[in-house]
């Protein structure tokens, strides 16, 4: 590669540098667009292609395979964070749920930022925009019906066919909890029972660079950023690693993703001028808020044994003939819930009460919980805190990019988060051990084995608060939902683009400003719609 110009440069081509760079080279003008990734083209990988294979990429070379600071409120544990290295980023690795978050959520991003384009009404287009609903008959003020992503329920897909022998008695057991069922989610309120939704096309996975065309866009992959590049106060294009240069004629667009945006912010003079100056990095706009509020979802993944494994209730087990139940990961329902009167004496949150605080699913396999078999003996749930009020921190470590982004996450840290998953760990042993529906089915919560786990005992539906915290901070995790470390309203403006400088803008996961409940792909793919549409209005 010579040194190159472009209208558009975008650094990264992950989930969202695939619509930016889609969406802007098929605009009216037809700017040319220039997208640079890290890492390699997954196409040639058989295993990128499905959900259930795709769990064996975490930490491969489609992974950062980024290590954490030691985190004091998790017993000082270094935690794995696994980031999308790949064209198509996260939308390789992850595991195909569709779960937008809740209109409240959306309402508050808006409120925060003082725009209204990103409230629930002012982003509802653009998350019609970018889903094909496969349900034709849905409200249509809610869903879309002819944009690029597929979007299907479990019950629905492989015509119906995916049903598996736990569905009625989780959802009867969730019932008699008291949560109530909310299929339709009227208004975009997402609490109570709902049904998964996953981006997935006749079983298999849609990545970002397939389903957003690139035939219009100059793509390099293995090409790292080492910066973008600054005359005066506008950006004119980025540096490689190698040295090589790259122009631009409108605008720098980073979407390099929570962790590494932040760094590549940093390595080009874009930050806390006190972390710049370590470096030796000349300072091109003190931005002290880039790196801070890193919020993530964290959670606690549970395994149960199951009473008669031979009844074929778990994925691994010699019944599991239908080759429906192998498409996607083997789950159904989403319990999404609010803290309840335990709540009011945090004063400070009292409307953050009313939401989705925690989230839990049953999976019918216990998928990379340490030491459990994958053999039709255990099921699972993930139990996640949604919107945490823990925040970490991203920082640099060198002037090179070629050294990991330093990453304290924090996770787990405050009182609220406290309540909130210890409630909701003990609501889903409850729902797995002590209801009418799944106590004859499920023997025992078996806890996890392996090193660092020594000593952990099986936790009962009647566990104390100690207990519960104590399997929290041993073995809870990250659920790789990152975001907030360039966020709207300190780093970016409700555009993307950088405050304090010309030409620059970022359109990823790392401009959230709040924690959303849901899972983040819905929300980023329409975010990245909207910002598209942004720019081209500009162009």
């Amino acid at each position: 590669m010579v040194d190159l110009a472009a209208d558009y440069v975008v650094v990264g081509g992950g989930l969202t540098g695939c619509v930016i760079a889609s969406r802007l080279s098929r605009s009216e003008k037809k700017p040319k667009v220039i997208l640079i990734e890290a890492g390699s083209d997954p196409s040639s990988n058989p295993a990128a292609a499905g959900f259930l294979s795709g769990l064996s990429l975490q930490g491969g070379e489609f992974d950062y395979v980024y290590q954490s600071e030691p985190v004091a409120s998790t017993a000082n544990r270094v935690h794995t964070l696994n980031s999308g290295k790949a064209l198509g980023g996260g939308s390789i690795l992850n595991y195909g749920g569709w779960l937008r978050a809740d209109a409240a959520d959306y309402d508050e991003w808006g409120e925060v930022i003082g725009d209204r384009r990103w409230t629930y009404e002012g982003f509802k287009p653009w998350l019609r925009k970018s889903e094909c609903f496969y349900d034709s008959g849905a409200d249509p003020d809610q869903h879309g019906f002819d944009g690029p992503m597929h979007v299907i329920s479990t019950s629905a897909s492989e015509s119906g066919e995916r049903k598996y022998l736990l569905r009625e008695p989780v959802r009867k057991s969730w019932a008699e909890l008291g949560i109530p069922p909310n299929l339709p989610k009227k208004n975009g309120t997402i609490t109570g029972l709902t049904e998964m939704y996953e981006n997935s096309r006749d079983g298999m996975r849609q990545p970002s660079f397939k389903v957003y065309p690139l035939d219009n866009v100059q793509v390099f992959t293995n090409t790292m950023v080492h910066r973008v590049v600054f005359s005066g106060k506008t950006a004119t294009g980025v540096e490689l690693a190698d040295g090589r240069k790259i122009t631009t004629r409108k605008e720098v667009i980073v979407c390099a993703g929570a962790y590494r945006t932040p760094q590549l912010l940093m390595l080009s003079g874009i930050g806390p001028s006190a972390a710049l100056a370590e470096q030796g990095i000349p300072v091109v706009h003190e931005s002290p808020q880039v790196g801070q509020n890193l919020h993530d979802h964290f959670v606690i993944y549970l395994a149960f044994r199951l009473r008669d494994p031979s009844l074929g209730y778990a994925l691994g087990s010699p019944s599991w003939q239908n080759p429906a139940l192998f498409k996607s990961l083997p789950w159904d329902w989403v319990v999404t819930e609010p803290l309840p009167d335990i709540a009011r004496k945090h004063d400070s949150e009292t409307e953050k009460q009313k939401r989705g605080l925690w989230e839990a699913i049953t999976v019918y396999v216990p998928p990379g919980i340490p030491g459990i078999p994958m053999d039709g003996t255990h099921i699972a749930t993930s139990t996640m805190l949604l919107c945490s009020t823990s925040r970490g921190q991203v920082s640099i470590r060198s002037s090179t990019p070629d050294d990991p982004p330093r990453i304290q996450p924090n996770y787990f840290s405050t009182p609220l988060d406290r309540d909130v998953l210890i409630h909701a760990t003990r609501q889903t042993l409850k729902a797995m051990l002590a209801t009418s529906h799944m106590k004859p089915i499920v023997e025992s919560e078996a806890p996890p084995s392996g090193e660092g786990l020594d000593g952990l005992t099986a936790l009962t539906a009647d566990a104390s608060d100690e207990e519960i915290e104590e399997r929290i901070r041993r073995t809870g995790t990250q659920h790789h939902h990152s975001g907030g470390t360039a966020a709207m309203g300190k780093v970016v403006d409700a555009e993307g683009k950088v405050l304090g400088v010309k030409g620059l803008r970022v359109a990823d996961a790392s401009i959230i400003p709040i924690p959303l409940s849901g899972h983040p792909q819905a929300t980023l793919y329409a975010m990245a719609e909207q910002i598209a549409s942004m720019t081209i209005k500009e162009a």
